[in-house]
């Protein structure tokens, strides 16, 4: 096991302790805890979880039971690292949960505009005898996909053209009430200050100082980080 994890049951027990509290106050505060817990995980050190998860026919993939919020969507290139879809919002949760949605798709238009670049005005770049507009194009990124998060209905729904039969998401899931539940050791003092400040023995302000204390602790400065950003953005050219 870890240093770096304590359990939840040791936490709130440690409180208990301070306080001269008995055995039977233990479930009242392990659940004021786990409330301080909810609320200190999405903001201060929540770690993603990464599942793979395979399409379903109608190109959509439920979001697991303990999703909260998504982090990153994607595809593993042959460097182990996750290559994310393009989040593309104009894409329709009509019929979403249909296994038949594919059949709804139907397009009502079989060309855009934004298709037939000749045809567009302000033609002002010309290349191999033709003329095209470039002036407000963007470049684009290389993606390998687009997927918009339905949250409402619980599913990740894709375009009708992705090409692959599973999608690697990372997200932040919801802790559950679990004796075995593993905090995060920087990660007891505030919640120990949470149980505190309801149980009316210390203040709001003391919980949150002591979140800020917990803040700096999780997130510090690493100066091989500080190096590697300067020596990736030093330019090589000519100063006057």
């Amino acid at each position: 096991m870890s240093a770096k994890y304590i359990q939840m049951k040791e936490v709130v027990s440690e409180f208990l302790d301070q306080y001269d509290k008995s055995v039977g106050d233990f479930d009242k505060f392990w659940i004021i805890g786990f409330r301080g817990l909810e609320s200190m995980h999405f903001n201060v050190t929540a770690e993603p979880k990464t599942i793979r998860i395979p399409l379903d026919a109608n190109d959509t993939v439920a979001l697991p039971d303990d999703y909260v919020q998504w982090v990153k969507i994607g595809l593993l290139n042959m460097n182990g690292e996750v290559s994310t879809l393009r989040i593309n919002n104009a894409l329709t949760t009509y019929k979403d949960n249909n296994p038949d949605r594919l059949s709804f798709l139907t397009p009502d238009i079989q060309d855009s505009w934004l298709s037939n670049l000749a045809g567009m005005p302000f033609l002002n770049y010309y290349i191999n005898g033709g003329y095209a507009p470039m002036w407000g194009i963007a470049g684009g990124l290389i993606q390998y996909g687009e997927c918009r998060v339905d949250e409402k209905n619980n599913v990740i729904i894709f375009s009708p053209n992705y090409q692959y039969q599973d999608v690697l998401l990372e997200y932040i899931s919801c802790p559950t009430k679990d004796g075995d539940y593993m905090v995060d050791r920087r990660f007891r003092e505030p919640l120990i200050a949470f149980m505190e400040w309801k149980a009316k023995v210390n203040t709001e302000q003391n919980y949150y100082a002591r979140m800020i204390e917990a803040r700096r602790t999780i997130k510090p400065v690493h100066l091989q980080t500080v190096n590697e950003v300067i020596r990736e953005n030093e330019k090589f050219c000519l100063k006057s």
